[in-house]
């Protein structure tokens, strides 16, 4: 009964965050794969390779077993099991972990999507992983998640926050320092080229860490976002988004098109497919409008 309860409050939870923002889906090819599937060789997955270590993911504090004093553990359940998704669909197998995705911009600095968090009380309600990038012990349907303490983080402080039409970030200052990674490089000034080639990485709806590439720009002629079609969902808040040709993080990742679409013959879940300039795209607030008074320059 306790197991069966979880789930329903968790499927809930994630439920209600992507529908709340309307976040993300799959366009035209499904361009996700795990951080552990990249290749070295290729330019564009070393940029990813490099640029992991340095990607958080948020666990609500509520869901954290603190019971051994090496390892936090989170109980969960796979993809399937938990969000009803069809058969066939990629990454079934999968945990469902975390909340939203946060990146390292100074040595005790992280940046999300404002809507990650609601306010300096509920930071303190948040700790942040590193490494979360595969499934480890986990074994499906259902079974646990665990990391190292010395990789996991608490909030200290909300250094800055907005979540309105125009700006959705957060800037949260961490516990302690992060001993051992580079903070990312963020565009702080001019204007992302329309023809820009774009990456994000992230934790789709809780997942380890996911890359998708293969994106572009649809619309860069809005003030505070641009526009794209990369493969993400809920969970991808706050993910930061690459220039392939700049190096750079461009934006955060912040909403989109809703997740999910329902196949009704078979009374299951598949991510909605767009083909084309069909749906809304996805939206990217801009990094030349994070307060950099309180971001070191790298």
């Amino acid at each position: 009964m306790k197991i069966q309860i979880f789930a329903a409050i968790f499927l809930s939870a994630l439920l209600s965050v992507a529908y709340a923002y309307q976040e993300k889906v799959i366009y035209d090819e499904d361009d996700r794969r795990l951080i552990t599937e990249l290749s070295s060789d290729d330019v564009n997955d070393a940029l990813a390779i490099k640029s992991a270590p340095s990607i958080l993911a948020q666990i609500p504090n509520w869901r954290i077993d603190y019971t051994d004093p090496a390892v936090i553990s989170v109980r969960t359940k796979d993809l399937k099991s938990a969000l009803n998704f069809c058969d066939g669909e990629k990454y079934l197998d999968q945990p469902l972990v975390s909340g939203c995705t946060a990146f390292l911009v100074g040595p005790d600095l992280i940046v999300t999507a404002g809507h990650c968090i609601k306010d300096k009380y509920d930071c303190k309600k948040q700790s942040w992983v590193l490494d979360y990038d595969s499934p480890g012990s986990f074994i499906g349907p259902t079974g646990t998640i665990s990391f190292d303490k010395d990789k996991t983080f608490a909030c200290r402080e909300l250094v800055s926050w907005s979540q309105n039409l125009k700006l959705d970030y957060a800037v949260v200052r961490l516990d302690r320092e992060v001993v051992g990674r580079e903070p990312l490089k963020v565009r702080r000034e001019g204007k992302t080229s329309s023809k820009e080639d774009l990456m994000v990485i992230g934790h789709p709806l809780g997942m380890p860490k996911i890359v998708t590439n293969n994106i572009t720009i649809r619309d860069n002629s809005l003030d505070f976002v641009f526009k794209t079609n990369a493969d993400t969902f809920s969970g991808n808040s706050g993910s930061p988004v690459f220039g392939l040709k700049s190096g750079l993080v461009e934006g955060i990742l912040i909403r989109g098109e809703n997740d999910f679409a329902d196949d009704y013959h078979r009374s299951c879940k598949r991510p909605l497919k767009c083909y084309g300039n069909e749906c809304k795209g996805e939206s990217v607030q801009r990094s030349t409008y994070l307060p950099f008074k309180h971001i070191p320059k790298i």
